[in-house]
């Protein structure tokens, strides 16, 4: 590995003219300091203490280590009566500014190209105030000198950086916040402008004169404000490190072992504000800090992160935290090593090396759930004849050599893409994917039968396996794929019971299952496929206002044939069946149908909600059609339920597809919040408009604990500024004491219960946005699991 320099030939390019100059000012402001009054030397001992103490406070302006801090320790120059004298103050400025730098810094060298850079920018700052103060400019010199030393310091750092603060190493300027710089200019102008009146006003003399003590106090006491400045940025360094400790900590654990590397070397970028971080085999060099880390079992290496040239040093506290990082990606690393060493063991048979069953069962869920609706695959249940005659005849090391050798054939015979386990003493089960018939699962397991049938040699003996396959296969994904597995069994033991009882013979035979999937698997395939899906509407009400202010989305359908299908069991089959984006497409669009018919009845009423999984917001599935639809319906405003369930692990592409949809003007709610498995996660790291409080966490109000716990989530949302809805209210009562505890909008069947796009338009225009429909009773009975769609 080449070695790292800390300067370029091409940093030399600005390294070389740029020192030079500060050392010249430097060296000239030395050299006029003996013809001033003995009076003076204090007041420029003061100012050189005064720029030290004030170049330690540096404010950033980007999240890129490459972009120079700027500081504020110039502005103290309009507080100086030295500024008659501008050769003078900008080289007691730069031998001022070279001390902090060296405290800052820690290089010599790097300090002092900074220290002349300071030098540089100071010139065109004095140059600037004085012109401008002597032409009578006003209050904009402040503004027009410190943009002038801004700008000549940004532009010879950017030049130098080959014009790459664009972020990823792009051309531009794009890593700059503007906000940031524009703080910078003005807290810069601001002070200046502050110490020149107080001077001003306070002192009336020339530079010899006594009193410029007051001019000694501004200094010393601007200088002690920046000081002060800088203490409490260290403070946020110190929170900035604590906070990449704490996310890594919990972070770590639960990423995938080929994620840890870049998570470590991602947390000891942000902890150490560095420029760059590696994993390498190499220890830190010099302006680097590293750590010894162990990611791969018997590799010796390192956590190295280093910083540009110009940026501060590294300290103790940053090797710290490097160290910290470096020991929890090393442990992480290690458990999961561990851990993946113990599943191996736990998901293998000793024996034959193959999975073992509780390995089949994952990948086969995993096959079935993944493939396409149209894929067809088989299961064979395959069992070794005679099994115990071979053990009783020629002994155990006969019976496992032998099923070694058959497991083996096995193996050799399936296609790459299939997948077979031992599940038993003398049976094995073999996965058949992406097959397109039926007679070519039967081709393959005859090929399974000849292989395995072929002599096998023990010794001086000849063993002759025989095998019965029971073949079951599945045209298109199964909701239940265990049935399966039962019916290829079963057909296994039919083919058994139909051959010839006796000793081991040569070959074997396949039969083949009737397995068919469920009616019910039809008949959600058709209902979607041809659009026979129907929405219900459920009132969403302000409880404060007694009237309805959006409507839920809610999915249903009824089988000619086998009547209503249960809103649960629908959607779980049309995930499993590979149409559950399909559903949702049908869902929203007739929602948004439905609500321009509502917005038309009451314009009050122009939210609707439509429950979705979290998902499928993404770029990837839903969301352009999302944003598509939503369009198209500028009067009605949509609001995504995502199911607190679906948000187990909140990724940072979710959380940015969130914030675009509500940019847009789409809601986003969280929902069934208070359910089974419902974490503190999802509410804090989900940017959300709406909260839905689930059903559950309202079944017994007489509780106390139930009514603090709502008056706890209100304020919560009050002060995330995102709306409470609890869901479940079934009646007067509930809803009165719901309202006890400040909450302000419910759902819920004392409201109304789901009701066709018909029966709810004929509701608006006969009763408005009323709550409660007088003397109106439930025409739908609570399910045990609301659906999704």
């Amino acid at each position: 590995m080449k070695p790292v320099r800390t300067i370029t030939p091409w940093d030399a390019i600005f390294f070389v003219p740029v020192t030079l100059f500060g050392l010249t000012m430097a060296v000239i402001g030395l050299a006029i300091l003996p013809s001033l009054p003995a009076g003076s030397w204090v007041l420029a001992l003061f100012a050189v203490i005064g720029f030290a103490a004030a170049g330690i406070f540096r404010l950033p302006i980007s999240r890129l280590a490459t972009v120079p801090l700027t500081g504020l320790a110039i502005a103290i120059v309009s507080a100086s009566d030295l500024m008659v004298r501008p050769l003078l103050i900008i080289g007691l400025y730069t031998i001022g500014i070279y001390f902090s730098y060296i405290y800052l810094l820690r290089r010599p060298v790097v300090a002092v190209y900074a220290s002349g850079l300071a030098s540089l920018s100071a010139l065109v700052y004095v140059a600037l105030f004085r012109w401008l103060i002597d032409t009578g400019t006003g209050p904009l010199v402040y503004f027009v000198a410190a943009a002038g030393y801004l700008v000549t310091m940004l532009t010879v750092e950017f030049l130098r950086h080959r014009c790459r603060w664009g972020g990823d190493g792009r051309l531009g300027i794009a890593a700059i916040s503007r906000l940031k710089l524009l703080r910078v200019w003005l807290l810069l102008s601001c002070i200046a402008a502050v110490l020149h009146f107080a001077k001003l006003l306070m002192v009336d003399s020339y530079i010899s004169n006594p009193r410029s003590v007051i001019t000694v106090l501004l200094i010393v006491g601007s200088a002690m404000v920046l000081v002060l400045l800088s203490a409490r940025e260290n403070l946020r360094g110190v929170v900035r490190r604590l906070d990449s400790l704490v996310d890594a900590s919990l972070a770590l654990p639960w990423e995938e072992k080929g994620q840890i590397e870049s998570l470590v070397r991602g947390f000891a970028q942000g902890a150490a504000n560095a420029e760059t971080t590696e994993i390498r085999a190499t220890p830190p060099r010099r302006a680097e800090i590293g750590a010894p880390i162990s990611l791969t079992a018997g590799a010796d290496e390192y956590l190295v992160v280093r910083r540009a040239a110009a940026a501060s040093a590294f300290t103790e506290e940053d090797q710290r935290v490097v160290d910290a990082l470096a020991h929890i990606g090393s442990e992480v690393a290690r458990v999961k090593e561990s851990v993946d060493g113990l599943r191996l063991r736990a998901n293998t048979d000793s024996l034959t090396g193959l999975p073992n069953y509780g390995s089949f069962q994952e990948t086969l869920q995993s096959i079935n759930d993944n493939r396409g609706y149209g894929e067809a695959i088989a299961v064979l249940f395959i069992d070794l004849d005679n099994f115990k005659k071979l053990n009783d005849r020629h002994g155990h090391a006969a019976g496992d050599f032998a099923l070694k050798e058959v497991a083996q054939r096995l193996v050799n015979t399936l296609r790459p893409a299939d997948t077979v386990a031992r599940v038993g003493g003398d049976e094995f089960i073999a996965v058949l994917t992406g097959l397109s018939s039926l007679g070519q699962a039967k081709l393959i397991a005859d090929r399974i039968v000849d292989n395995c049938g072929v002599r096998l040699p023990f010794g001086e003996t000849n063993l002759w396996p025989s095998i019965s396959v029971g073949l079951a296969y599945s045209a298109h994904r199964e909701t239940d794929i265990g049935r399966l597995v039962e019916d290829a069994d079963r057909t296994m033991l039919a083919a058994k019971k139909s051959r010839k009882q006796g000793g081991a013979g040569k070959g074997g035979s396949v039969s083949i299952s009737a397995h068919r999937s469920s009616q019910i698997n039809d008949s959600v395939v058709r209902a979607v496929e041809n659009d026979e899906l129907t929405v219900f509407f459920q009132p969403i009400v302000s409880i404060v206002e007694n009237r309805i202010w959006a409507f839920e989305a809610l999915v249903r359908y009824t089988d000619p044939e086998i009547g209503p299908i249960s809103p649960a069991a629908l959607v779980e089959k049309a995930k499993r069946l590979g149409l559950m984006n399909e559903l949702t497409r049908q869902v929203i669009q007739k929602s948004l149908t439905a609500a321009r018919q509502f917005v038309a009845i009451d314009a009050r009423v122009n939210c609707v909600t439509v429950n979705v999984e979290a998902k499928q917001i993404l770029a990837a599935q839903l969301g352009p059609f999302i944003e598509e639809t939503a369009a198209l319906f500028p009067e009605v405003t949509l609001c995504l339920e995502l199911n607190e369930r679906s948000l187990s692990v909140v990724s940072d592409e979710l959380r940015a597809q969130a914030e675009r949809l509500r940019e847009l003007g789409i809601m986003i709610a969280l929902d069934d919040y208070g359910s089974e498995n419902s974490s503190v996660g999802a509410l804090v790291r989900m940017p959300m408009d709406i909260l839905k409080i689930d059903r559950s966490l309202i079944d017994d109000l007489t509780d106390i604990r139930q009514l603090e716990v709502l008056r706890a989530l209100q304020g919560f949302g009050d002060t995330l500024d995102y709306a409470l809805v609890v869901e479940g209210v079934e009646s007067p009562v509930s809803a009165s004491r719901l309202q006890g505890v400040g909450v302000r909008s419910a759902q819920g069947f004392y409201y109304g219960v789901p009701a066709s796009e018909q029966a709810t338009a004929e509701r608006l225009i006969k009763y408005g946005t009323t709550a409660v429909v007088p003397g109106a009773e439930a025409a739908e009975r609570p399910l045990a699991s609301r659906s999704q769609a």
